[in-house]
């Protein structure tokens, strides 16, 4: 043994190494890019969304907290929870109040819990459904975009949208546009109109989660990254979604064939920060990449018929909750195909063992 001491440098309790983050790391992680969006509310001063955001976080905590197991001792928890009600308070308008937020949020996420399967059992988006839910009580909070005639019918809705005011301009908006024209796009021979940097650094929505479409760019280029989020679903979504806009919208409006607007659509109602943040929750996706590319193909199409070209205040919870629904049937047929596979191994493996005693 004294000869082979210096073979041996080092002692490792933990011999394995992972393919993805754990659990818990992938919980940091959201959560640090969640509070990055909070932050942005008290940059900008949007302290009426703030109000909202602490109510949905008191009732996600509270429901935890009365928990008879005294689960909300766990560090996991209390993360878990926060990403929870981080994200309700982030996709409910500035307007709603604060107290039936709380009161709706913790009924909602108490019913979940105890009924429906809590984190990571339920099989609905508990996020989705408690903003559906403050959707149904209080339709009037939610802000709703008359958009006229003529202007679908234009090449940029974007644009247009930008020129009247619907998306007004960052005071630095002129200056940034300019520079990057400059700078960067005119080595590409092209240039981007003013206001476009507006919509994607603060497009001043009432809804928070719909403001700040850069940085939840950011966030996922480093969810996707870390491999906190497979790229399967949000890949497939975006690419069905966009591609519907682009080509088949503008028939609906007699618009100019094959320029559907992707950028309003992908900027507006939300559609970055609930695809990387929401439509992946945890229990409500298939297990195989076919699940997953067929969930994503399936809510792509739904975002096109419920979404069209964007600014819709809350259409984007309700194509996650079909879309769960419809996970709960790609599941079935997984779990089918699992134990018709399973069956089949098993009985190789019993043949194989006779044939070997038979031998």
């Amino acid at each position: 043994m004294k000869n082979n001491e210096h073979l041996y440098s080092s002692v490792f309790l933990s011999p394995f190494s992972y393919l993805r983050p754990s659990v818990r790391t992938e919980a940091y992680i959201v959560l640090s890019l969640l509070l990055l969006q909070l932050v942005m509310l008290f940059v900008t001063k949007s302290f009426a969304s703030v109000g909202i955001v602490l109510s949905s976080l008191l009732a996600s905590y509270a429901v935890d907290f009365i928990n008879k197991e005294k689960n909300y001792r766990s560090s996991f928890v209390i993360m878990a929870s926060s990403i929870r009600g981080l994200m309700i308070g982030l996709m409910l308008p500035s307007g709603f109040p604060p107290l039936a937020v709380f009161f709706v949020s913790f009924s909602v996420l108490f019913f979940n819990k105890y009924t429906l399967g809590g984190f990571a059992n339920s099989w609905v988006n508990p996020v989705a459904l408690t903003v559906a839910v403050c959707w149904f009580i209080g339709t009037s909070f939610f802000p709703s975009f008359e958009i006229p005639f003529e202007t679908l019918q234009s090449k940029n809705i974007a644009l247009s949208l930008i020129k009247n005011g619907t998306f007004p301009l960052n005071s630095f908006d002129v200056a940034v546009t300019n520079f990057l024209n400059k700078r960067l796009f005119a080595f590409f021979g092209v240039s981007i109109p003013e206001g476009y940097f507006s919509l994607l650094w603060d497009s001043h929505a009432n809804i928070p989660a719909f403001r700040f479409n850069l940085l939840t760019l950011l966030s996922s280029i480093i969810l996707l990254g870390t491999d906190v989020l497979p790229a399967i679903i949000p890949g497939v979504f975006l690419l069905t979604y966009g591609l519907l806009v682009k080509v088949a919208l503008p028939f609906f409006y007699s618009g100019t064939v094959f320029q559907g607007d992707v950028i309003l659509a992908l900027l507006s109602s939300g559609t970055l920060f609930c695809t990387f943040f929401m439509l992946q929750w945890h229990g409500t996706t298939p297990f195989t990449n076919r699940g997953k590319t067929l969930y994503g193909l399936f809510a792509g199409i739904l975002a096109f018929f419920i979404l069209g070209i964007g600014l819709s205040p809350a259409g984007y919870v309700f194509i996650i909750l079909v879309t769960n629904i419809f996970s709960l049937f790609v599941q079935s047929v997984e779990n089918h195909f699992f134990k018709e596979y399973t069956a089949s191994v098993l009985l190789e493996q019993a043949k194989a063992v006779r044939e070997g005693f038979d031998a």
